[in-house]
């Protein structure tokens, strides 16, 4: 599936459903090597956990709770990265060898991260810079992914598709959009 500048719904896991959501959208977009991508998560916000404030620290384990995630590969290529993003603007960006192997942090800048808020949408905008991976001529594929908390009644996790009864955003699987 090639990505355009139009939004694209994901889909949460059929064994992870929480109230509270509507509608998760995303949409990318490359210019050189710098990767812009969007969030908007529509529905009754009072429902889900969604962490506030100021961060824009460099974090792990964002997965806990509420994050917007991209994982990204040359195509067909057996190593790719991760990047994460929360709410709060934390954020996390790692490379993996191969299938949950090799990982170490990604030497990139902090993305810039802006985020919008009513009671009934959630946008996340994200301006990852310098990703080397962009220039490197090649296609490239993505997989969108979040993970989103309901008060109490724990994680739901989204993508395109699921490929199997178990939540896992690190199957090539995962990578459906391709990145022009």
């Amino acid at each position: 599936m090639l990505m355009s500048d139009s939004p694209i719904s994901l889909h949460p896991h059929p064994r992870h459903l929480i109230d509270g959501v509507e509608e998760l959208q995303f949409s990318a977009a490359r210019t050189g090597s710098d990767l812009n991508l969007r969030y908007d998560l529509y529905g009754d916000l009072s429902h889900l956990e969604i962490s506030t404030g100021g961060g824009g620290e460099r974090r792990d384990e964002l997965w806990r709770t509420t994050c917007f995630e991209a994982f990204l590969r040359t195509e067909g290529a057996e190593e790719y990265i991760e990047l994460n993003f929360a709410p709060d603007t934390h954020w996390a960006a790692y490379h993996f060898t191969r299938f949950r192997e090799g990982r170490t942090d990604l030497d990139i800048l902090a993305p810039q991260i802006v985020v919008e808020r009513t009671t009934e949408r959630l946008s996340v905008l994200v301006v990852v810079q310098g990703l080397s991976l962009l220039c490197s001529g090649s296609k490239l594929q993505l997989g969108p992914t979040a993970i989103i908390e309901g008060k109490d009644v724990g994680l739901s996790y989204w993508a395109l598709h699921h490929p199997s009864n178990k939540p896992d955003f690190h199957t090539s699987e995962i990578f459906k959009l391709n990145l022009d």
